[in-house]
């Protein structure tokens, strides 16, 4: 018998459907990583959509719900997952506090706005629930694996970062400024603000920007044209040696090595290419919220870092665009 209940609000992509009819190792959906687990047990679903509740009653033959508010006035749950739209997820937090799971598991964003996402860590920590948030980089070891080839100064002095992104300062450039704040820190820095165009909603657009910092590292992100084109590219480089995150998701690590046609300088040599394992970051993320109901873990994604987040995005919202 599993030891610890589970609902899910909102089985579209991320809750249920990237993994539905496909036999992918891992999981890509909270349903699966959350079903998959000897220690969860998913009870019951709230999806608008009739079709969705439908095939996850007749094929998993658990209660579903069109109303998230009746599931949860009729069930009693240690784990709570959030996984509806942006827009929608500020108003969900704060209705589920009265119901004190132990846990709360919610896609980004927590809101739109600084102020509201102060608003729900305040209201968490003040009720004593657990508040993880989805930034899927936390939850998989690749990316701890960057972290200390950054910190261990393997690529030397960090000299610059390029981020390419698209489809929302919020929902996706949030992913890789958490990047910044974890492996770069988050001292005193230089903003200027270059483009603004359309993201995926008019609350989100996304923006292109440049962060200077006193040493003189310099941070870059590119904002790309809204779609659903799976693109995004990182590129860190330093004084000897260089991280990259490529089109085909897999890390490539650089060395500093000398230049064979030229004598005296240096280039850039690709070493080691790692593929990301991006199937393992929900699974993940629920053997650590294993962890943290049974007093052995840290949440690896906390509101707090959310919060820092949001700091930066709402001094990127605030700055006006450069004119040249």
């Amino acid at each position: 018998m599993s030891e610890f209940s589970v609902s899910i609000i909102g089985c579209g992509d991320i809750g249920f459907s990237f993994d539905h009819n496909k036999k992918t190792e891992g999981a890509l959906s909270h349903f699966k990583a959350f079903n998959s687990s000897e220690y969860f047990e998913v009870k019951a679903v709230a999806e608008i959509k009739k079709d969705v509740r439908d095939i996850i009653e007749n094929e998993y033959k658990i209660s579903v719900y069109d109303d998230y508010k009746r599931m949860l006035n009729e069930n009693k749950f240690d784990v709570i997952v959030i996984a509806t739209d942006d827009s929608s997820h500020f108003e969900i937090l704060k209705n589920i506090i009265p119901y004190k799971p132990k846990l709360v598991f919610s896609e980004k964003p927590l809101a739109l706005n600084f102020e509201d996402v102060k608003e729900i860590c305040d209201l968490y920590e003040k009720s004593k629930i657990h508040l993880q948030v989805n930034y899927t980089r936390r939850f998989l070891k690749e990316f701890y694996e960057v972290e200390q080839f950054i910190k261990s100064k393997r690529i030397g002095e960090l000299e610059s970062a390029t981020f390419y992104y698209s489809r929302g300062l919020i929902h996706n450039a949030s992913h890789y400024l958490d990047l910044v704040n974890w492996y770069i820190g988050e001292t005193e820095k230089n903003l200027i603000k270059i483009s603004e165009k359309a993201g995926i909603s008019s609350d989100d657009n996304t923006v292109s920007f440049d962060i200077f910092y006193e040493n003189g590292l310099e941070i870059r992100f590119i904002g790309l044209n809204p779609s659903k084109l799976t693109f995004a590219e990182i590129d860190l480089v330093g004084s000897k040696g260089r991280v990259k995150v490529n089109y085909k998701n897999e890390i490539e690590k650089y060395n500093v090595t000398e230049n064979k046609l030229f004598n005296g300088y240096t280039s850039y040599e690709l070493t080691e290419t790692i593929p990301i394992k991006y199937s393992n970051a929900l699974p993940n993320a629920v053997e650590n919220i294993y962890g943290v109901l049974t007093g052995h873990e840290k949440l690896k994604s906390p509101a707090d870092n959310s919060l820092k987040i949001f700091e930066l995005i709402k001094r990127i919202k605030e700055k006006p665009l450069c004119q040249n």
